[in-house]
């Protein structure tokens, strides 16, 4: 991504509220599926290094995060300085021995253009993580629902549920659990597409993600997304959403 967007997205990590509730439900996933305490956790594609805080329950022995960004590691650096950070391209390969990590959690990352191959990007964090252990992921979800967003992070890719699960299955992980997240912003995106192509697109770049909510907005909309992840989190599957959400153990 372009280095504003990492500085957009630590402006807004702690507070945004789909980055609330996909962490709420992220952490609740890996300890419905068997993530112990203690151990080596790996977050890959970490961004400003808001989701490293999942770990933070679990009390972990290490914490790495990995970035292609150096800008990206530097904020996350400014605002967690616990973590160890690594700078590494995914598609090239990661810089660790093999299966040393018990849990690795990738969000939004594999759709990024700059990932050349999704299922080899996959394998190869299989690769370092040891046998029976968890690998958590969100993917945006739905090639209809692609929107300005996408071409501002530099987003090639969305994804169906099947499509997915198939890219574990190649990469050697075997998928416990999938379900797509945020199912009321399915028609809202619909519809804002529907709309562009009446009245045209701008190609300014500009969305929702990118500007100011109202705090009384900003905590509707995480109520309505909290009451999902803690359903999902119970197990329930819902067969559409904005993301995809996936718990895999490596084989």
């Amino acid at each position: 991504m372009r280095p504003e967007m990492f500085t957009h997205l630590a402006e807004k990590q702690n507070t945004y509220w789909w980055d609330r509730a996909r962490r709420s439900m992220g952490g609740a996933l890996l300890r419905r599926y068997g993530a112990t305490r203690n151990g080596r956790w790996l977050d890959v594609g970490c961004g400003p290094g808001g989701n490293l805080v999942i770990a933070d329950t679990f009390q972990p022995d290490l914490v790495v995060g990995v970035d292609l960004s150096a800008h990206a590691l530097e904020l996350a650096q400014s605002n967690l300085p616990y973590p160890r950070l690594v700078r590494a391209d995914l598609s090239r390969g990661l810089p660790f021995a093999d299966a040393i990590f018990d849990v690795a959690t990738i969000f939004n990352v594999i759709y990024h253009d700059w990932v050349k191959n999704d299922c080899e990007a996959l394998a190869e964090v299989a690769r370092v993580l040891r046998r029976k252990s968890l690998l958590l992921m969100t993917e945006p979800a739905f090639p209809i629902l692609a929107r300005e967003w996408d071409r501002s992070v530099m987003g090639v890719r969305r994804y169906r549920r099947r499509e997915l699960i198939e890219c574990c299955r190649q990469a050697g992980l075997k998928t416990l659990f999938a379900s797509y997240f945020t199912s009321f912003g399915f028609p809202i995106l619909l519809g804002l597409r529907a709309l562009r192509r009446v009245i045209g697109d701008s190609g300014t770049g500009q969305c929702a993600e990118v500007k100011h909510l109202p705090s009384m907005l900003n905590e509707s909309l995480f109520a309505a997304a909290l009451l999902e992840a803690k359903a999902i989190s119970l197990g329930l599957r819902i067969p559409f959403g904005v993301t995809l959400t996936i718990v895999a153990e490596r084989e």
